[in-house]
């Protein structure tokens, strides 16, 4: 009696603040810097007066902090102890790794550079001019009520649509931008607002701490059956 081996052919798309990198680049800032433009627009944010893209333009459009002020606090960031080992464990299967922020391109690209890490992304667009930060959102979808600069379940979609055989992950750990994505996909891994989230809709999700976690999770998902 032969038997058939099945293998899980997956793709795997992975939130940056809070998740791939340790801190949320925005938060800090705006926490270190403009808490109380900050405060003022979360309020509004939470009563629905703003979605989280014009809450995000609101709160750094116009931001007055320089390329160099810039750079120097994102040599600062750390990344999850486990992302260098999470883009080595896709390389080595050949899983497509993308990471959806809901942050700025340019800061991501600082970050690859310092960090010595290198992914493909989906960002919203960030000009330093003058001194002024100047944003205008990524991929924003309204037709999906996450409101986001970049729509991470549009873009997941987008995906599905050319590669319906594959498989999709999404690795998030907040309920404002990742939760859009996190109920379409096949799997979806959580922490902190997000995980809560989930909890309350009573929708399945695989908890973690760090991408350590993530890695040995997947061991077991793309592990052949028989």
């Amino acid at each position: 009696m032969t038997s058939n081996t099945q293998t899980f052919s997956l793709a795997i798309f992975c939130d940056f603040d809070g998740t791939f990198a340790i801190e949320d680049v925005g938060s800090t800032l705006a926490r270190k810097h403009l808490s109380k433009r900050r405060s003022l627009l979360w309020e509004k944010l939470k009563m629905g007066d703003l979605d989280p893209w014009r809450y995000a333009s609101e709160l750094f459009g116009g931001f007055e902090f320089s390329e160099a002020e810039t750079d120097k606090f994102l040599e600062s960031v750390s990344l999850d102890p486990g992302a260098h080992d999470l883009l080595r464990w896709c390389k080595v299967r050949e899983v497509p790794f993308r990471i959806l922020s809901d942050g700025f391109d340019r800061n991501l690209d600082k970050i690859q550079q310092h960090q010595q890490v290198f992914f493909d992304y989906d960002a919203n667009h960030l000009e330093i001019l003058g001194d002024r930060w100047h944003v205008t959102p990524g991929y924003p979808d309204v037709s999906c009520g996450c409101g986001t600069g970049v729509c991470k379940k549009s873009r997941i979609q987008k995906f599905v649509v050319k590669n319906p055989e594959v498989r999709t992950v999404h690795i998030g750990n907040g309920r404002v931008s990742d939760l859009c994505a996190s109920l379409f996909v096949d799997y979806v891994f959580a922490k902190e607002t997000l995980a809560e989230e989930l909890e309350e809709r009573n929708h399945r999700f695989i908890k973690f701490d760090t991408l350590f976690d993530v890695i040995d999770s997947l061991d077991k998902i793309v592990r052949p059956r028989t």
